[in-house]
């Protein structure tokens, strides 16, 4: 709210000079209309007071930018700090579930029930090998993300799918960027999955793969269908659906734009019954 104030104050006082500077420049050269400067004015006193006066807003207008970019930078340190904090609460639960497997083998083998505890642990290596795979991808940082949103659907009963083309070598966007992008689109589609109707197939699906001169990046979910007249406004600062909240919402998508844009990507969205599909294109940089 400090941050609209802020801004809402700077546009008035730019406004303010700007009319002011209109308005003695007009009553210098039209005195016989505009009789509001009672002191004798003189071209050069009128070139200076108006200098200064637009020196003054050009420093509001790069004091309103610099605040702008501010509010940006803090957004995107506040996902990445949130996005870091359930990737520690998935590895804690991973531990937790970890020595509690660890317990339970101990105590079959010491009931002499090798039979048993072989089988157990068979049945547990089965099931955590197929999610722990998203790991094969060669950025630390983005596999961690992937799994702790991961574990994250799952928890909520939706199916989390993923196919992974690329080894994303040469991939050069930084730990905080890449985090912001990603993961606020799979926030999103969780959302949107868990808004899907009773009934409905809760799915989401994340490929990765190289097409071009691009690494391509969709991230798609089941849920309701996004309209032609919402995709043009879901980019959108502020924007959003969300009927209670909103002031803590509209603000991912617009992060997401903003910061694939900086590195020459692209962002494509696209959505039916079949379900909604984030496309994110960055280009590949030799290196």
């Amino acid at each position: 709210m400090k941050s609209k104030n802020l801004t809402w104050v700077i546009i008035t006082l730019v406004l303010l000079q700007t009319f002011l500077i209109v308005l003695l420049n007009l009553s210098y050269y039209v005195r016989q209309i505009f009789h509001i400067f009672t002191l004798e004015q003189t071209p050069a006193a009128n070139l200076i007071l108006s200098f200064l006066l637009l020196l003054t807003s050009m420093g509001m207008i790069y004091v309103l930018f610099s605040a702008a970019g501010r509010d940006m930078q803090l957004l995107r340190q506040e996902l990445y700090i949130e996005n870091l904090k359930e990737s520690l609460k998935n590895l804690r639960t991973q531990r937790h579930d970890f020595i509690s497997h660890l317990q339970t083998v101990y105590g079959l083998l010491q009931l002499n029930m090798a039979d048993a505890a072989l089988e157990y642990i068979t049945s547990v290596c089965n099931e955590v090998r197929q999610p722990t795979r998203i790991i094969e991808v060669n950025q630390p940082v983005l596999a961690a993300l992937f799994q702790a949103k991961a574990a994250a659907a799952e928890a909520r009963g939706i199916n989390f799918q993923y196919e992974i083309n690329s080894d994303l070598k040469g991939f050069l966007l930084s730990q905080t960027d890449a985090t912001s992008i990603f993961g606020n689109l799979l926030d999103n589609a969780i959302e949107a999955t868990l808004a899907a109707l009773p009934g409905m197939e809760k799915r989401i699906w994340l490929r990765i793969f190289n097409a071009g001169n691009y690494y391509c990046f969709e991230v798609g979910n089941t849920g309701p269908v996004i309209t032609l007249e919402l995709q043009k406004k879901i980019f959108e600062r502020g924007f959003t659906t969300k009927k209670v909240d909103k002031e803590n919402h509209g603000q991912g998508l617009y992060i997401v734009q903003k910061l694939v844009a900086a590195h020459n990507g692209r962002i494509e969205v696209r959505s039916s019954d079949q379900g909604t599909v984030f496309t994110v294109k960055i280009t590949i940089l030799s290196i």
